[in-house]
């Protein structure tokens, strides 16, 4: 799997992005004139981050093999905004997901696409340092905010919303 963006991605979302290449441990790739078929010959499996007003605002997961594609309206903090620092990732990341969150009503549908589009693509490991924990979140369907031990490292996700589609474009 690897992570882009949209053509011509704000501060904001590249820092973002460049979180995300650290602490998942996956290829960053600018997009710069590359079209979404020109990816598509890199990888069969993309993880773009696209922008609503400057922000990271739509997490979409492209899954060429089946020619299906998740799409989630997303809020986002970033590192700097959580902890302060970069942290780096050599390792895979440790998947948690709370408790009441499965009490959730139609978390097991949501995290069952999930897992099929993201999680099953990410290099997930029982003994990584760093935790992808999902939590419940009040004005959301849920967050995924990345620990390192117990401290918060981020950057957190919130999704606001979750679409799957039949077609690539």
């Amino acid at each position: 799997m690897i992570i882009t963006s949209s053509r011509k991605p704000s501060q904001r979302t590249r820092s973002f992005l460049r979180d995300l290449e650290r602490t998942l441990n996956l290829p960053y790739i600018q997009r710069g004139k590359l079209s979404l078929k020109e990816l598509f010959d890199i990888d069969k499996h993309i993880l773009l981050i696209g922008e609503f007003k400057g922000n990271p605002g739509t997490l979409v997961v492209y899954d060429v093999e089946n020619c299906k594609r998740l799409s989630s309206f997303i809020t986002v903090k970033l590192q700097r905004e959580i902890c302060g620092s970069k942290i780096y990732n050599k390792d895979g990341v440790k998947l948690v997901v709370d408790d009441k969150l499965w009490e959730k009503e139609g978390f097991k549908e949501i995290y069952d696409n999930y897992d099929k589009f993201l999680y099953r693509h990410l290099n997930l490991n029982e003994d990584a340092e760093i935790i992808l924990r999902l939590e419940r979140d009040p004005k959301y369907l849920f967050a995924m905010q990345f620990y390192k031990g117990r401290a918060k490292i981020g950057p957190l996700i919130r999704v606001k919303s979750l679409k799957i589609f039949d077609s690539l474009y």
